[in-house]
């Protein structure tokens, strides 16, 4: 019990650093928190993209090849689902 009483007697100096911050955040829009993630993780994310393009074997294609993979993904993406 002494725990819980020595918490209570700190509280009474109002919220703290972290409550305020976490109602910073949830005032923020969606595409906000997210570059806050990406920006508070910004070290783990380059080290995995690094560790996939080492793991990644290269394929190079042609121009060619390119726009007709373009042009599939164009006209496919176009469908809607009818029901």
């Amino acid at each position: 019990m002494g725990a819980v009483n020595s918490y209570q007697k700190r509280d009474n100096h109002g919220p703290s650093t972290f409550a305020m911050l976490i109602d910073d955040i949830n005032k923020m829009s969606e595409s906000e928190q997210k570059l806050l993630w990406l920006q508070i993780n910004k070290e783990k994310i380059s080290a995995l993209a690094k560790e996939i393009d080492t793991s990644v074997s290269p394929y190079n294609l042609s121009t060619g090849e390119i726009d007709t993979l373009i042009n599939e993904a164009r006209k496919n993406g176009r469908h809607t689902k009818k029901s």
